[in-house]
């Protein structure tokens, strides 16, 4: 896969979390020349080609006329249509969610994207954040691995599918994402003379994968490799690195699996849009780059929360 369909593959379902998430910040603010937003680094990509592609879907929205859009349904639609007439929507990648937490405290930026489960923990810390806008888009977690180890995915997938069928993925769910509060770090059985299984995690995206008070990784991710390391009776290694990192971990062998999180479907256009063949947006919408295959996903949400102070 080139890289100018790579990064369009990684991009567009927070491209357009963004763009309605500025529509909001612009009707709050009211005037504004550019709308400033945050989103971690995303892997195999730059902040200036997901810039371009952003400013390419914009120029694109505006030719479609508000008027055809009057029902309730489709006012988000119509909110984001009016905001991007009057505002640029300027991007900018973080290595890591404290840095930026930090930039929205300082105002450097007006927005930042995350997965509703980390939005609403960051909150329930700090009740000065809030939701600025909300967008269902369907979205999933699986194991990432390098294309020559299609031994190691399968057996991952193979024992993702038997935690969902006997109901651990649920109870993990409930106890490190849904419980009120946050589950003590999953241990990690050692299995004699069995292979090590590196795993790097980023720490940033709590309850899901976060750094403990002790220094250590936790979460539901780490809760679900404890799980996937016992049925294969493997050891499990868990290395901290940055979101921007996990890539090169991966291919420089560092590690043998990473996190991605992946969109599952693409962007519904409002029925009023007539688009024939495939919907443009949704036909460069793919679940993996090239070199990286992925596990059957472990765990799927339908929402993306926008939040900012």
């Amino acid at each position: 896969m080139k890289l100018k369909n790579f990064y369009r593959v990684v991009i567009v379902a927070l491209m357009v979390s963004v763009l309605f998430s500025s529509c909001a910040f612009a009707a709050r603010k009211g005037g504004l020349n550019h709308v400033h937003g945050g989103v971690l680094n995303y892997l195999g990509t730059t902040e200036d080609e997901f810039q371009n592609a952003l400013d390419e879907l914009t120029a694109m929205l505006p030719a479609f006329s508000l008027s055809m859009f009057d029902v309730p349904e489709n006012q988000d639609f119509v909110t984001m249509l009016t905001a991007i007439k009057e505002n640029r929507h300027v991007i900018h990648f973080y290595d890591n969610l404290t840095s930026m937490l930090m930039a929205l405290e300082a105002g450097r930026v007006d927005e930042i994207s995350l997965p509703e489960s980390t939005a609403k923990y960051i909150m329930k810390s700090d009740p000065e954040y809030r939701i600025l806008f909300t967008i269902r888009m369907p979205s999933a977690i699986s194991c990432g691995f390098r294309a020559e180890d299609k031994e190691l995915c399968a057996e991952f997938s193979k024992a993702i599918a038997s935690m969902k069928e006997d109901g651990t993925l649920k109870a993990l769910e409930e106890k490190y994402i849904n419980a009120e509060n946050i589950s003590e770090a999953a241990a990690f059985e050692k299995f004699e003379d069995a292979g090590k299984i590196t795993v790097a995690v980023t720490g940033d995206m709590p309850p899901m994968d976060f750094v403990a008070s002790d220094g250590k990784p936790a979460g539901y991710n780490t809760a679900v490799l404890s799980e996937i390391g016992k049925r294969l009776k493997k050891n499990i290694e868990i290395i901290s690195v940055e979101a921007g990192a996990r890539s090169s971990a991966l291919t420089s062998g560092r590690a043998d699996v990473i996190f991605w999180y992946r969109s599952t479907k693409g962007m519904t256009f409002p029925k009023e849009i007539e688009i024939k063949g495939e919907n443009p947006v949704n036909a460069v919408m793919k679940d993996a780059n090239e070199g990286v295959i992925l596990s059957e996903p472990y765990y799927e949400w339908q929402r993306t929360l926008i939040i900012t102070k």
